[in-house]
């Protein structure tokens, strides 16, 4: 059943939250945002004095660390099935012609990259883009630079079987991993209910190990912890103008620097992007933001691999954009000066680790589930405000309708993959509702496509 882009314009606005009470509601805590930021979002001395004594805590909590990683429920963590990914990530069998691992492409002292402006596969053929890195992936939704990947598992077995990647047929890869009686041991005792090697079992492997390649703590994580000294006056300035005029925050947010969303940020290429995986032709050139942890090993940058180095990256930001429709909403033109400029990349140098080896183990947690949604009803409204629901959860009857209003300043595209309900918004554009109702009683996942963090779970009763 497909149901596309219903009541696409539910929206009268004042029908929507947009009553008097929310809006003075909004104005108050906007009012409160400012006061906390005001001195962070201007450099000079007096940004690094404030900086100094420390910035305000709840930016400092949203760049705080998490204490563990998250593992999904249908593949969670496990040492000897982690230990086992490691090992499959090394081997050159999981290419056609034994002679390529995932590792020779994705080098653990190059940030997981390989140092070349665009990869190359097994028989030397281009690949087309800059190999991405594989920090911080536990906590993405999407993968590939473009998302077409839905998991970790999903994505681990693409570039094996891809012709002008890694080249190997699956079949071939288990018979031969079947062959290696190490192997066979291993995967029957991290994988006892299923024991026979499987490209399920392979990717379900590789996978939980790609989850343990969190990067380690950083001076800047020593600074967020309260230790001052941690980092010097001009990474302090840079801070602030990261949070402020450079306008970085607006995609490289929290603690891995990413908002793992799409955007187009006028890079002069023909590539797609996420426009051709969703068909989307406003969401053409737009690619994942990378996490910027690890970013001094990881030049060249952006997905073409185009800027040689980070002074580059600042200077295609000021004066490198290509004006088109399809430009990111989060996209701002900026103007450094030289100061400023260095300061920034003093700041981005205190997110490079001393010793860029990740854990071997990383803790483990699983996903949390959404907050309880409640009593069922046959009406649920919910708003769209900086890439997120307003709630996590809500839950209808059968046949039930649920309206999904744009507060953004952004373009959303709301998605459903369910047996019973395919559902694709189009673009949603900022002040527009999408109206889907739900005929048949189960739980689906609503999300963007282009901000695929922003997740509502609707149960139907």
């Amino acid at each position: 059943m497909r149901e596309r882009g219903s009541i696409a314009a539910v929206g009268d606005r004042t029908r929507r939250i947009g009553s008097g009470l929310a809006a003075l509601l909004l104005v108050l805590s906007c009012l409160c945002t400012v006061a906390a930021m005001v001195g962070l979002t201007a450099g000079g001395p007096q940004a690094a004095e404030t900086a100094e004594a420390g910035p305000a805590d709840a930016l400092r909590a949203a760049y705080r660390r998490p204490e563990a990683v998250p593992f999904p429920t249908d593949n969670p963590y496990d040492r000897v099935k982690a230990e086992l990914g490691r090992d499959l990530f090394f081997d050159p069998r999981l290419s056609g012609n034994n002679g390529l691992s995932c590792a020779s492409c994705h080098v653990p002292e190059l940030g997981f990259e390989d140092g070349q402006p665009i990869g190359f596969g097994a028989s030397g053929q281009p690949v087309g883009r800059h190999v991405p890195t594989l920090w911080n992936l536990a906590w993405g939704k999407r993968f590939f630079w473009d998302g077409r990947a839905a998991s970790l598992e999903e994505q681990a077995l693409g570039p094996i079987q891809n012709p002008i990647e890694m080249d190997q047929d699956l079949d071939a890869l288990v018979r031969e991993l079947m062959a290696d009686p190490g192997y066979r041991a291993r995967f029957a005792q991290a994988f006892p209910e299923s024991p026979a090697i499987a490209p399920d079992t392979i990717a379900a492997a590789l996978a939980t190990y790609e989850r343990t390649l969190v990067s380690p703590p950083a001076p800047f994580d020593r600074w967020i912890a309260g230790e001052e000294d941690a980092i010097d006056d001009a990474a302090k300035r840079g801070f602030a103008l990261f949070n402020g005029k450079a306008n970085c925050a607006a995609c490289h947010s929290g603690w891995a620097f990413t908002d793992h969303a799409f955007h187009d940020i006028g890079l002069p290429d023909e590539d797609r992007g996420r426009g051709a995986v969703l068909g989307l032709a406003l969401l053409d050139h737009a690619f994942k933001t990378p996490t910027l942890r690890e970013i001094g090993r990881r030049a060249p940058y952006m997905h073409d691999g185009s800027l040689p180095d980070l002074a580059a990256v600042i200077e295609h930001y000021e004066t490198g954009i290509v004006e088109r429709p399809s430009l990111s909403p989060d996209l701002k033109p900026i103007d450094l000066t030289p100061s400023e400029r260095a300061d920034l990349l003093a700041f981005l140098a205190t997110l490079d680790s001393p010793n860029p080896t990740p854990p071997t183990i990383a803790p483990a947690v699983a996903a949390a589930p959404p907050d309880a949604p409640g009593a069922p009803k046959d009406l649920a409204e919910v708003t769209q405000r900086d890439k997120s629901f307003d709630r996590d959860s809500v839950a209808l009857t059968e046949g039930g309708l649920l309206v999904v209003h744009n507060d953004d300043v952004r373009r959303h595209n709301l998605r459903i993959f369910h047996p019973k309900l395919d559902f694709n918004s189009g673009i949603q554009r900022p002040g527009e509702s999408v109206a889907i109702r739900f005929p048949d009683a189960g739980t689906y996942r609503v999300f963007c496509g282009i901000h695929p963090t922003m997740e509502l779970a609707v149960t139907v009763e």
